[in-house]
């Protein structure tokens, strides 16, 4: 989640390939391209336009081949199409469209389904239940699995102009859809919803941020049935422009934006970033320092004609058959025990000991509270990382919600309850440009809760 800790590693560049200077919206990914928007004609079809001339939106395809054509030239119509939404396996999809209807009618815009064959086809289109002849439903979006449509509508009784609503598909059919409520929907304008796999909703608003700047992008997440406090992202997300759409990868680490930043038209933006794959990464190991110093092989312990004790390196000597200790550092420790006859006044002979190596794990390690409390800064520190081979480190954390840091030293802010994963991966700076730099990675999972909790 692009939050201020980590939008500084997002480089938001124009999509120059299919950029028209015309509008372009709502980009996604399918398969090996997008699919998006456009008002274009610049692969020799006609944009449609309405009955006062202005140009309406066709859905388009692009590879990463450079060829752009026609998503599905059999929706072309004289009237809008799209945007598109897929399910994470690509086979179920989600459009919006105006259709005809009796009389030289236009319906206004609905959303419309359709299933992929073996054959790559798109068959089994079906009209969604829920549009209205009272309402414009467009900009769905779908949930990974394909069971939960999101969409902005403009039905009768809303909070504002459009609001996000849900559907879930239960028995062979989508349910009524539910408003969202205030805890998303405003008195303004809610519009192009994005489910993340993650769970987090992005939208676009121009009612939220004391209605200033137009339209931007926010975030917010349910968490037992609640809708938390939306936030803004920051720059480069946000502009003082128009956002309209965001989409990110399920790791966070791409995307592709809306905007009118650039231009009065809207132009689709990729979000970059350099943050490298951590790889294998194994869970933080603790070092024991404590431990319990008994001898399997004494059977009995007899208090009364015995004194038992353990002498640590010949110098610190420990009362009892199994005292508990903390050594104060790592390293080599002889552990031998005595044992002293009481009537006779002396210590036995004794063959018993045992050699203890305590030592550091070489991993990159992550000091933090195991609790953490929603909206409350938390110091992240990697200050006791052990990596020997390692030289001139850079540090950089994933904090399990979307949202990235950097430096040995770093502080975050949770907005949701959750179990989250905090990965520090640790990249050795490499000498040269042809040097591939290494990098070690090491994850703790930490339990976030409401300040209600």
């Amino acid at each position: 989640m692009p939050l201020a800790s980590g939008q500084d590693y997002y480089e938001v560049v124009k999509h120059t390939r299919i950029s028209t200077g015309r509008n372009e919206a709502a980009a996604v990914p399918f398969e090996d391209g997008l699919v998006y928007i456009t008002e274009s004609n610049s692969v020799g079809a006609s944009s449609p336009t309405d009955s006062e001339g202005r140009k309406l939106y066709t859905i388009f395809y692009w590879n990463k081949s450079g060829k752009i054509e026609q998503f599905r030239p059999e929706l072309v119509s004289k009237e809008h199409e799209g945007p598109v939404s897929f399910s994470g396996d690509f086979n179920i999809m989600v459009f919006s469209q105006q259709r005809p209807s009796p009389g030289n009618n236009v319906d206004p815009l609905g959303l419309y389904f359709a299933e992929r064959n073996e054959n790559g086809e798109w068959v089994n289109e079906k009209v969604f239940e829920f549009n209205d002849k009272d309402a414009w439903l467009f900009s769905p979006s779908l949930s990974y699995d394909g069971r939960t449509l999101y969409f902005s509508a403009n039905y009768v009784g809303g909070l504002g102009g459009f609001d996000i609503y849900r559907s879930e598909f239960k028995g062979g059919a989508w349910t009524k859809p539910e408003n969202l409520g205030p805890g998303v929907n405003s008195e303004g304008n809610e519009i192009y919803p994005f489910i993340h796999p993650m769970g987090r909703l992005y939208f676009s608003t121009n009612g939220r941020d004391n209605n200033t700047g137009g339209y931007d992008l926010f975030f917010t997440a349910e968490v037992g049935g609640k809708w938390y406090n939306p936030v803004k992202l920051e720059a480069p997300m946000n502009t003082l422009s128009d956002e309209y759409h965001v989409w990110f990868s399920e790791d966070f680490k791409e995307g592709y934006l809306t905007s009118n930043r650039s231009s009065r038209s809207k132009e689709i933006f990729e979000l970059r970033t350099d943050l490298p794959e951590f790889g294998d990464t194994k869970p933080v190991k603790k070092t024991y320092y404590k431990y319990r110093i008994i001898d399997p092989k004494l059977d009995t312990v007899d208090n009364t004609l015995f004194r038992y004790s353990w002498l640590i390196n010949d110098t610190l000597e420990l009362p009892g058959h199994e005292p508990i200790y903390e050594f104060p550092d790592t390293g080599t420790y002889r552990c031998a025990m005595r044992v002293f006859d009481i009537q006779l006044d002396a210590f036995l002979v004794q063959d018993t000991f045992k050699t203890l190596t305590i030592k550091l794990h070489e991993q990159a390690v992550i000091s933090c509270p195991d609790t953490i409390t929603v909206g409350n800064e938390v110091v992240f520190d990697g200050t006791k990382t052990y990596l020997p081979g390692f030289n001139d480190f850079k540090y950089i954390w994933e904090f399990g919600d979307g949202s990235f840091g950097e430096g040995r030293k770093t502080t975050h802010i949770y907005h949701y309850p959750g179990r989250y994963r905090v990965t520090l991966g640790v990249q050795e700076r490499p000498k040269n440009r042809r040097d591939i730099p290494a990098i070690r990675s090491n994850y703790k999972n930490v339990l976030v809760v409401d300040s209600g909790q």
